[in-house]
């Protein structure tokens, strides 16, 4: 699926040794397949998840860098962006596909980065009225380019630094909201 995202159902049953009807018992059609493969890989990145709510808060700064660093290797490295790529390419065409992608993948991303930056506000750390806002204010920027630079082939059109885009986005973040 992560390889082809238009795989058929029958080579997704011969690549998991199983047969096609037994794909199509457990998931449905090859949407369900796919929805399932989403979940189960959302199940691996919890713990990254985790690790980013419970980062210390005494440099919001360098805790905000080392979150979105930490994206971009897991984005590149790790095959966390193609994640990304099915689930949205998947999801413009399927609803549920969509749901799911959103609710296992996209959302807990944010989340965690909400949670990072609740923390930060009841410290005294930052002051943003909404961080659910703010979360995808540092997420998005970098996810696009990550989505540009990987994902569509941006790199070879239009090549940037990920790692220094994420550093000045943050510093622009800290100067409007730091406390």
């Amino acid at each position: 699926l992560l390889e082809d995202p238009q795989i058929s159902l029958t080579r997704m049953a011969e690549c998991a040794g199983v047969t096609r009807p037994t794909l199509v018992h457990y998931f449905g059609d090859r949407n369900g397949a796919a929805r399932a493969a989403l979940e189960s890989a959302a199940l691996v990145g919890r713990r990254f998840l985790g690790l980013i709510v419970s980062l210390p808060i005494h440099d919001p700064q360098q805790v905000l860098e080392q979150v979105l660093l930490l994206t971009i290797v897991g984005w590149r490295d790790r095959g966390v962006g193609r994640l990304h790529e099915v689930g949205i390419q998947l999801g413009l065409n399927d609803a549920e596909t969509a749901h799911c992608y959103l609710s296992e993948i996209l959302d807990p991303l944010t989340e965690s980065m909400q949670h990072l930056l609740d923390r930060m506000v009841v410290a005294g750390s930052i002051a943003h009225p909404d961080t659910h806002t703010a979360a995808v204010q540092l997420l998005g920027p970098v996810v696009l380019a990550l989505l540009h630079q990987h994902g569509l082939g941006g790199r070879s059109v239009s090549p940037l630094s990920e790692e220094d885009l994420a550093r000045e986005h943050v510093r622009a973040f800290m100067r409007a909201y730091a406390t």
